[in-house]
């Protein structure tokens, strides 16, 4: 079983990559305030533009991952945390029972989404789920995502938008070609 906080980090850093280019601005800081707030994350200074310029950065950086075999996620990842020194603390707050902050109280917005996706990154490897990461198979989409089902099967962002528009093409496909015969 993969821990909660695990699906959390990877799919909060999933976010920042598939919302980088939807916009003009990219990622605005109440875009930025309101992601800290749907994930109960804790960050106790103010988001700046400059938080925001990182979390692009990021977002260009991090979207590999979800296309990445797993011994490169395991390179990828080290090379993270070998830019980053932390002291791991175990904490209870937020409603979430105990968990692990990755990160230091100075960090930095972005220092603290790159140290937690480093050792989420890491966590589901040593739990055999690195295939979890994965990007839509949606020919128009290309958002990247976490599986969170039971059997790792999901292929599309969004069953409701890509996974529909792909099973109605699909069947178009089929329509037409049964009736060209």
């Amino acid at each position: 079983m993969i821990p909660s906080e695990v699906i959390r980090d990877l799919s909060v850093v999933a976010e920042i990559a598939n919302n980088a280019g939807k916009t003009p601005e990219g990622l605005s800081v109440s875009w930025i305030n309101d992601l800290i707030d749907r994930y109960g994350m804790t960050y106790p200074r103010a988001i700046t533009e400059r938080d925001r310029d990182r979390l692009h950065e990021i977002a260009k950086e991090f979207r590999v991952i979800f296309s990445m075999p797993q011994d490169e996620l395991a390179n990828f990842s080290n090379a993270v945390l070998e830019k980053t020194r932390f002291s791991p603390r175990i904490m209870n707050h937020g409603g979430f029972g105990w968990h692990i902050h990755y990160y230091d109280d100075d960090f930095s917005f972005d220092e603290r989404i790159r140290s937690n996706t480093a050792m989420s990154i890491m966590s589901l490897i040593i739990h055999g789920e690195a295939g979890r990461l994965k990007t839509c198979k949606a020919e128009t989409c290309g958002n990247v995502f976490v599986d969170t089902t039971r059997n790792a099967s999901k292929v599309y962002c969004d069953v409701k938008t890509c996974g529909n528009r792909a099973h109605v093409a699909n069947f178009r496909a089929k329509a037409q070609n049964s009736t060209a015969f």
